[in-house]
């Protein structure tokens, strides 16, 4: 009897030590939407609205006084908003991807044969399916990045010209895709289901999606990682301004920042995934995750040079990184998805 009473108090302390099912359904997912766009994403579009504008002014006075001193004035403003980029591409929903923003500024590499035909005919649309490898920051990279690049700006008008129209486009497509943003806000906010179509479930989606692009296209395919280990330098990104692993940098901060619920924190701070994954008791995945992120950040740090120079020099580092940022697949792409109950709804080819 002793033995029976004894194993039934166990049960009743086990079982109370359990959160009761509707207090874990409980949690205020419009909070956390409400902090991701209030916090995160709106600041970063307007961040990433200003940079644009200010390389527009700094390449209008390049333009007024072409100077050796004034390009890398606009080189700089361009990594800024290149960097900055890296904060709003991960939001591929609602207006951005109405907008096609994502393709019209982000897409890498760049075509440099059908820039060099519209410099050279000085005629073209822009927004047209053609030249959707011919535009966005990755276009700048290769006009800005040449060595001679001060000569063909001061000499060529069609490519000052072509320059200058990058630059505009950009300005007003992240222009419109911003004020649409204040509109769809509430949208967003009111979107808790875990439905596929629910805000959610997308920005669930879209943030294992632009982390393992991130994982894939910035250093898993020129790394060789899907061509039986041929290394593919002609997909680099930022390729010629050797601005490739700062870029990897950013966008892997700016997951973290999403995860924590606040794009300046490495760990949970602000209402995100992490204070999610806290309430359905899963502490040892949430602090795991942002282990994970701190790793791949400070093996980021480690490298002293491009990230082709480093696939020449130091690939077995290299290999380390990508190693890093693919066990991180495991722990957002199936456990904490598993644990927030959305579905993924988008492919990829590489296996996890």
């Amino acid at each position: 009897m002793k033995y029976v009473l004894i194993t039934l108090s166990a049960v009743l302390i086990l079982a109370s030590c359990k959160k009761d099912p509707d207090e874990t359904a409980a949690f205020d997912k419009a909070s956390l939407l409400e902090n991701v766009a209030s916090a995160i994403i709106v600041p970063e579009l307007n961040g990433f609205n200003d940079h644009l504008n200010t390389l527009k002014t700094t390449f209008e006075n390049f333009e007024n006084d072409m100077t050796q001193a004034n390009l890398d004035l606009v080189r700089n403003n361009w990594k800024e908003a290149y960097s900055s980029w890296q904060s709003v591409k991960i939001y591929d929903f609602g207006p951005i991807m109405n907008n096609g923003l994502k393709a019209a500024t982000g897409i890498f590499p760049s075509d440099t044969t059908q820039i060099q035909n519209n410099i050279s005919s000085g005629s073209y649309t822009l927004a047209s399916a053609s030249n959707t490898d011919a535009i966005g920051l990755s276009a700048l990279d290769y006009l800005l990045y040449q060595s001679d690049a001060l000569d063909k700006l001061i000499n060529t008008p069609n490519y000052a010209n072509y320059v200058s129209d990058l630059i505009d486009k950009m300005v007003n497509d992240v222009s419109a895709v911003k004020s649409e943003w204040n509109g769809y806000k509430s949208t967003f906010v009111a979107s808790t289901g875990t439905e596929t179509t629910s805000a959610f479930s997308l920005l669930v989606n879209e943030f294992n999606k632009d982390y393992e692009i991130a994982k894939n296209a910035k250093l898993g395919i020129p790394l060789g990682k899907q061509s039986l280990g041929i290394q593919l330098p002609d997909y680099i990104e930022a390729r010629y301004s050797g601005y490739s692993l700062d870029l990897l940098r950013s966008s892997i901060v700016s997951h973290q920042g999403l995860y924590n619920g606040d794009r300046n924190a490495s760990s949970g701070s602000g209402v995100g995934f992490y204070e999610y994954l806290i309430h359905l008791d899963r502490k040892e995945l949430a602090d795991a995750i942002n282990t994970r992120f701190n790793q791949i950040i400070s093996k980021i740090d480690s490298f002293q040079n491009s990230l082709e120079e480093e696939m020449v020099t130091n690939a077995s580092e290299l290999d380390n990184l990508y190693t890093l940022l693919h066990g991180q697949v495991i722990n957002l792409k199936t456990d904490m998805t598993s644990a927030f109950g959305v579905l993924i709804t988008y492919q990829d080819n590489d296996g996890d």
